[in-house]
């Protein structure tokens, strides 16, 4: 599934990448890549060969504006960008202020691909408040965001008339920076109009730019759309060789998303070269890296692509279960566009299973999406399916009225290419019939005037020609198997990396889980040591009773000899106690180390929930006389039997015990004696859902590090006492494994509680 930016119209099958830069502001110098919402946010659109690339989707990416280091390393989102627009506002003289240009720059460009009415209020007025302060840099950001908002409406001529216009104030101010990025703009708008010389071109000219500065981003992206060109002509294996290219430069920069997206392009040619099995393998190792990094704009774009994968090659389950994903992480995280894809491809898949009624209502509620963001391109795509639909169900008018739809949307996206198409074969023709005419005439003149000199000299060039193109073919060929060689050592050489890194993460995991093996057992023994010490003690009262009563028997004192017998009977009981007791912790310590069935059974959550605060405080106890906590517990007994994996719930409730049991232990040692260290456990039931809580009045949680707490291999504890893969197990069994959530509510000085939620 290949990526376009947003100032660029849905071609099919590949990914082409926009860049733009700006030069410093106050001091700062030029950001790299940042990926936020503003520089990641997926849009379809309609293939101009409508019969070669129908089925080939794809997300946009977003290459970001260069604004100040201090602006973009924020990552806000639009209520966030909004709040400091306010609060820059506040201050005297802020429409003279580059950093308040910059800001409503960016909000603009982040309502260019949703929203690009909204854009263009906000860009003339922005305009107009850069001419005013004469920052030229800001006005001609904001004429290159412009045309990002007429390229995502499907007005290529309007786009095209505004990048241009950014382009020539940028050279005119020597914007140097920005000249790469604007020109690889203006190739995309050339490609979506099917003018492959002129775009090329103008690749070209960007990639010679962009070598001049030493722009590796943008070097990447006009590789990647050189190679759209080649996917477009039919040429696979030099697509393919380009996108080698792109996941290597992705390597270098380094830039982990860039390569995922480049294997993500790399999988959509393999399956045009007919190779499904290599199409797998490198949309799985995007998909893969994706995970690692935890990227969930990356998990939403491979997902999707997987599921287009997957239809293409008729594995529909498959696809839906990639496309269900994919939706419910859109919906999550807020992608508008991403949701409108996947349920347009839930629309597809379903119809292909005969799923009528579930695909109709995929269909509409993308159909509805689309027109909400005013997408033409999603619109069209969303209407034929739903016509293919109702003509399925025997529903002809209704099929006639939406394939009318249909049709409307895609003519008006089309016109431009297949005009374009018409006039470039006609001449194209005309030229061919006088380069004919023109050849017969002078083969005849020179037949009748120099018949003999002409076929010595042909002779002579013939045995010239097959003599240089000999040796061009003997060149060409060791030049191809040199090329061959070092692909595949890159090929090994990357392959290596990623066995590796997988190694070192399972190897991460398994520590983490016997970390989490350790704590549990330790607190096992504390807990077993009473019912031993009471085994012990009560086997030993009896040795002496029994002494007793072989005493009263051998004097005759029958009711004494009863009486010993009946004591020795109540010690055996509360031995026999002891000993279950016992049996029942050796037993819950042997189900908790075995590896998890994956099988959901009903348990009593509150017992659970109390059973595992017990082993995890006694846990630390046993390896600290000292640590002391006052533990409350609020359990809800009308909870009732819930349906989860015990073991995996288990590991949940241990880790996040021991770092409550962290937390307040840390502000002890840093607290006065008046403070007393609590943890609390609360289960309750609501709005059809469990609720486990799990408070403690340590030092709390920064605002700055809440994003980061759930993300693999990030601690807040010091080096070798924590892998930093709790919390992100925790999170997946929570989210993957149960279907819930999982969340913090934290303030720095007062204390943390974590809320795990489950479904019924």
């Amino acid at each position: 599934m290949h990526v376009l930016p947003a100032n660029s119209a849905y071609l099919g099958g590949e990914t082409c990448y926009e860049r733009n830069d700006a030069e410093p502001v106050h001091g700062f110098s030029r950001p790299g890549y940042v990926f936020s919402l503003f520089h990641f946010l997926p849009t379809y659109y309609v293939p101009l060969n409508m019969m070669f690339y129908l089925k080939i989707w794809f997300f946009l990416f977003f290459i970001g504006f260069g604004f100040s280091m201090d602006i973009m390393a924020q990552r806000g989102s639009l209520s966030q960008i909004k709040e400091k627009l306010k609060l820059l506002e506040s201050q005297k003289g802020y429409q003279q202020d580059t950093v308040y240009l910059n800001m409503l720059n960016q909000l603009a460009f982040a309502y260019a691909e949703s929203y690009p009415d909204s854009a263009f209020i906000l860009l003339a007025n922005n305009v107009g408040l850069c001419k005013a302060a004469g920052y030229l840099a800001g006005e001609a950001d904001s004429y290159k965001i412009w045309g990002n908002a007429y390229q995502n409406k499907g007005n290529f001529e309007k786009s095209l008339e505004y990048y241009q216009k950014s382009y020539g104030l940028a050279e005119k101010i020597k914007y140097n920076k920005a000249l790469p990025g604007i020109l690889n703009n203006i190739g995309i708008v050339y490609l979506n109009q099917g003018n492959y010389p002129e775009a090329l071109n103008t690749f070209y000219s960007s990639l010679k730019a962009a070598e001049t500065i030493g722009d590796k981003f943008v070097i990447g992206s006009t590789i990647n759309n050189i190679a759209i060109v080649h996917f477009y002509q039919g040429k696979m294996d030099e697509a393919e060789l380009a996108y080698q290219k792109a996941v290597k430069l992705g390597t270098e920069i380094p830039d982990t998303i860039f390569t995922i997206l480049a294997y993500s392009n790399l999988g959509e040619v393999n399956l045009e070269q007919n190779d499904p099995a290599k199409a797998l393998k490198n949309l799985n190792i995007g998909y893969n890296l994706a995970i690692l990094i935890n990227n969930p704009q990356m998990l939403v774009q491979t997902t999707n692509t997987l599921g287009i994968a997957y239809l293409k090659l008729d594995s529909t389950e498959k696809a839906i279960s990639q496309f269900e994903t994919a939706l419910k992480l859109s919906r999550q995280y807020g992608y508008k566009t991403a949701v409108c894809k996947a349920l347009i491809g839930l629309a597809k898949a379903n119809y292909k299973q005969g799923a009528l009624k579930e695909a109709l209502e995929y269909g509409l509620e993308g159909l509805q999406k689309a027109e909400e963001m005013g997408q033409a391109q999603m619109q069209r795509d969303a209407n034929e399916i739903i016509a293919s639909i109702y003509e399925a169900s025997g529903k002809g008018s209704d099929a006639l009225n939406y394939y009318k739809r249909y049709k409307l949307f895609s003519d008006s996206l089309n016109n431009l290419a297949s005009e374009r198409a018409a006039v470039t074969s006609k001449a194209g023709y005309e030229l061919s019939k006088k380069e004919l005419e023109f050849e017969r005439k002078n083969l005849r003149q020179r037949w009748l005037t120099f018949s003999a000199f002409a076929a010595l000299f042909t002779f002579g060039i013939v045995l010239w020609i097959i003599n240089r193109n000999r040796k061009r073919l003997n060149y060409a060929y060791h030049d191809l198997q040199q090329k061959n060689t070092v692909i595949e050592a890159q090929k090994a050489e990357a392959e290596e990396t990623l066995s590796k890194l997988k190694a070192a993460q399972s190897q991460l995991i398994q520590s983490e889980k016997m970390a989490s093996l350790g704590e549990l057992t330790a607190g096992i023994a504390h807990e077993i040591q009473n019912p031993l010490n009471f085994v012990n003690n009560f086997s030993d009262l009896n040795k002496e009773l029994i002494d007793d009563m072989r005493k009263a028997l051998h004097i005759g004192d029958s009711a004494e000899a009863l009486q010993i017998a009946a004591d020795i009977h109540e010690n055996q009981d509360k031995i026999s106690s002891h000993g279950k007791r016992a049996d029942s912790i050796v037993k819950g310590m042997l189900q908790h180390s075995r590896t998890s069935s994956g099988h959901k059974e009903p348990i009593d959550l509150n017992a659970l929930a109390d059973e595992y605060l017990r082993l995890s405080y006694h846990g630390l106890r046993a390896k600290d006389k000292s640590f002391n906590v006052r533990l409350e517990t609020n359990f809800d007994k009308q909870i009732g039997k819930v349906d989860v994996i015990p073991q995996d719930i288990g590991r949940v409730l241990l880790n996040l015990y021991n770092n409550a049991f962290y937390a307040v232990m840390e502000r002890k040692k840093k607290s006065d004696e008046g403070y007393e260290p609590v943890v609390s456990v609360k289960t309750y039931k609501k709005d059809g859902k469990f609720y486990i809580t799990v408070s403690d009045n340590g030092m709390g949680i920064p605002d700055i590090i809440k994003e980061k707490i759930f993300q693999p291999f990030f601690t807040t504890k010091p080096a070798g006492q924590g892998t930093g893969l709790g919390l992100s197990l925790s999170y997946d069994i929570i989210t993957k494994g149960h279907g819930g959530e999982i969340h913090l509510e934290s303030s720095e000085g007062s204390g943390t509680t974590f809320i795990i939620q489950l479904p019924m």
